[in-house]
């Protein structure tokens, strides 16, 4: 049976309105749904980039960052934001699938434009940058109370340096007091002073030739033994006749801290504080090779040194750190003999029978004084020998630690003597720690840059790789575009056809993280 049905003109168009208002709603409800797709996707989008991280870069030496560069090695974006905008096409699919019957997702758009601006680069800031890359990594794998004991012991040795400056000064004058006496006749040699002076070196003498059971001997001088002993290199004092020298170099003239850098657009970081400085230093000694430690993959065998030394090839570098070294421990041991009366005994009777019977006082002191300085010097170098065989030595020698005798000074610098190695004491690259603390921390910053991107140029497909082209912060603002759905059966809004535009904005950066954006 059929049956007759009717409606109104408007009724019809009350069901249209109701329709299109419905439309609408479901347009609007599509719409606020896609802005927080979108936002999500602007963010996970920007971390898959950060996650491209150079690989040498990060499993040799510890560092995160991107490459921005193009095939000619030139700084570019556009291969990271094509990235940014393959893998939103991925994600949201393409806004030329129009049609619902297609299958497509209600939730599609497109990523148009893709900048990455504000940005840094780790070299920016002449290595500030890059210690900042490098603390957020040891800040992790460091106790803050190591820390704290490596910067104590850079002030120990700061302090006991103040103390003993220009030891050379020291031998120089007593060479001096001993050529010219007359200058030093402020005391005459005869008062009581110098018969004081003259029974302590006797009495001293004596107890010696007891305690050895042997004749007194003619004693060389060590203040001329020392000044001709500075004179020859440096190497030849602290390493075996035979030992091997590692000959690798590197071409300094187009490395990070000689070229012209490419620079990044954000705001500046401020300085480095103590705690900062000695977690970079540690990194140095951790990661780096060293003469103690050599890294046989690297192009400079002994990096660590060239960062201290910045010369350009590894025989050079190691003859600037080991000067360092005997630097640092003279001022160290000169502190152990003032502080043992014993040597000062010896020091003295040394002092008076170099002086002469003749000698005043005034003569006796400085030649004492500078006996002490060419003790502390030849102490000093069998110290670094032992530190570069692989032993340990202590900031301030106790008398069971101290290992030399100021009548074989000559003997223990020509043969092959060391220093005993302390259990409690302090290794190559712990002082090397120390040394790091007295220098520039950017000129530390831009060589260990050096060589860490001559190593990455080393592999594979890094041929190119530059320091100054590596991502590791940055702001995105993506631009999307996507059509409507649900506006096509609106007939009010028949000629849309303009689509929709979003602009996204969000950070990364592999010291903060999304959350410090």
């Amino acid at each position: 049976m059929r049956r007759k049905a009717s409606i109104t003109v408007f009724a019809a168009l009350s069901l249209m309105l109701v329709a299109q208002l419905l439309f609408t709603l479901l347009e609007a409800a599509r719409h606020y749904e896609l802005q927080k797709v979108l936002y999500m996707n602007t963010d996970t989008v920007l971390e898959s980039v950060f996650a491209d991280y150079c690989s040498p870069l990060w499993e040799t030496y510890k560092i995160l960052g991107v490459r921005v560069d193009d095939t000619e090695g030139k700084l570019c974006f556009n291969n990271r934001e094509a990235q940014l905008r393959g893998l939103t096409l991925d994600h949201l699919g393409s806004k030329e699938q129009k049609t619902l019957l297609s299958g497509m997702s209600l939730l599609t758009a497109e990523m148009t434009d893709a900048r990455y601006d504000p940005y840094r680069l780790l070299t920016d800031q002449n290595g500030v940058v890059f210690q900042k890359a490098v603390c957020t990594y040891m800040k992790k794998n460091i106790a803050y109370e190591m820390a704290k004991s490596v910067y104590n012991h850079y002030e120990a040795v700061k302090e006991v340096k103040k103390d003993y400056k220009n030891p050379d000064e020291g031998i120089a004058d007593a060479m001096d007091a001993l050529k010219h006496p007359k200058k030093y006749e402020t005391e005459g040699a005869g008062n009581s002073s110098s018969r004081q002076l003259k029974g302590e070196a006797r009495q001293g003498d004596k107890t010696k030739k007891e305690d050895s059971g042997e004749k007194a001997t003619p004693t060389e001088n060590p203040l001329e033994t020392v000044t001709e002993v500075k004179k020859e290199g440096v190497l030849s004092l602290v390493l075996p006749e035979n030992t091997k020298v590692s000959g690798k170099s590197i071409s300094i003239e187009e490395t990070v801290s000689h070229r012209s850098l490419e620079k990044g657009t954000m705001d500046s970081y401020v300085g480095t504080d103590w705690y900062q400085k000695v977690l970079f230093y540690q990194y140095l000694v951790n990661y780096l090779g060293n003469y103690v430690e050599k890294k046989q993959d690297r192009v400079l065998e002994y990096e660590l040194e060239y960062v201290l030394g910045g010369k350009r090839n590894d025989a050079d570098n190691l003859k600037i750190v080991v000067s360092e070294l005997l630097a640092m421990r003279e001022p160290l041991n000169m502190a152990s003999l003032t502080a043992s009366s014993q040597r000062q005994s010896e020091a003295m009777a040394l002092a008076v029978t170099l002086a002469g019977v003749s000698a005043n006082p005034a003569v006796i002191e400085a030649v004492k004084y500078g006996i002490l300085v060419a003790w502390a010097f030849a102490e000093s170098v069998l110290d670094v020998r032992t530190l570069l065989s692989g032993g340990k030595i202590t900031m301030i020698k106790s008398d069971a630690d101290w290992t030399s005798n100021v009548h074989m000074i000559p003997e223990l610098l020509s043969g092959w003597s060391v220093a005993k190695d302390c259990s409690q004491g302090l290794d190559y690259g712990q002082y090397a720690a120390i040394l790091l603390l007295f220098h520039k921390g950017n000129t530390l910053a831009m060589r260990t840059m050096d060589v860490e991107e001559a190593y990455v140029q080393t592999q594979e497909g890094y041929e190119n790789f530059q320091m100054d082209h590596v991502l590791c912060e940055t702001e995105l603002t993506a631009t999307y575009e996507f059509q409507p759905v649900f506006l096509g059966f609106v007939s009010i809004l028949e000629n849309f056809s303009n689509g929709f535009r979003i602009q996204n904005h969000s950070g990364y950066s592999y010291f903060h993280g999304k959350e410090g954006m």
